[in-house]
């Protein structure tokens, strides 16, 4: 009963988290976001202790659900451009970071930015955003390790159908190749564009300077340690991952 209990509250959390960051998308301010998760929350283990299920509270469509409730606040589109920041911050980090990284390494006046490196890039942004949004599926995939696999069953479809349609794709076409003066420049505006979207989250949460040293830090060190562990991923792994690509649709 025990395990029972604590696989419902997985499923609560998982429909919460992914209406919290549906309604940040839609250009909800986080504050309010929280507090519209907290209610969600409280809404659904009521209606757990009531004998209820989650559908009594969502509907048949959960993102149908949040996408109401979101009308209900009157989201803005600049506060949904956050996220973009975000994202345009992460990937300027990530590209700067590794061709700094490869030409130190290899020693090159250029960086040749590829296919197989966008790829990499646009695949892991989409997969985060459907890992993040699977928890929709919660009532009806009651796991979370079933959502995930689902998500990932449906990524490697889409590939193979693409692959049986006849696309073929020359991985190591470059699509830009840059010297190290640009190589530079990008690194200083991921970092120009990092800084400023800290000080605007910690300024609109009103956080006074003595209490944001340690926020502060450890948001440092959360995206230095994320952008780290990517770079490691894309330069070391990158030539496993596409040999074992490459194989793979061949067998097909």
């Amino acid at each position: 009963m025990q395990r029972a209990d604590q696989h419902i509250q997985q499923q609560i959390a998982d429909l919460a988290e992914a209406c919290a960051g549906y309604w940040e998308l839609r250009g909800i301010a986080r504050a309010s976001s929280n507090e519209m998760r907290l209610e969600l929350e409280q809404h659904l283990q009521q209606a757990t202790r009531d004998g209820k299920s989650l559908e009594a509270v969502l509907g048949p469509n959960p993102l149908a659900f949040a996408e109401a409730w979101a009308r209900e606040m009157q989201p803005r589109f600049w506060r949904g451009g956050a996220i973009a920041l975000r994202g345009l911050v992460y990937v300027l980090s990530i590209v700067s970071s590794t061709a700094l990284i490869s030409q130190l390494l290899a020693r090159a006046p250029s960086f040749t930015f590829t296919i197989f490196a966008a790829y990499l890039l646009i695949s892991s942004g989409l997969l985060a955003l459907l890992l993040q949004l699977g928890g929709f599926l919660a009532p009806r995939i009651s796991t979370r390790t079933g959502r995930e696999a689902l998500l990932l069953a449906g990524a490697v479809l889409a590939v193979l159908v693409l692959r049986l349609a006849g696309l073929t794709v020359n991985w190591s076409m470059a699509l830009l190749s840059w010297s190290w003066p640009v190589t530079i420049v990008l690194l200083v505006l991921a970092v120009g564009l990092f800084t400023l979207d800290c000080w605007r989250t910690f300024n609109r949460e009103h956080t006074s300077p003595a209490s944001t040293g340690w926020p502060a830090l450890r948001a440092v060190t959360t995206f230095v340690a994320s952008v780290g562990v990517f770079d490691v991923l894309l330069v070391v792994g990158s030539v496993a991952v596409f040999n074992v690509c490459r194989l793979a649709l061949r067998l097909v």
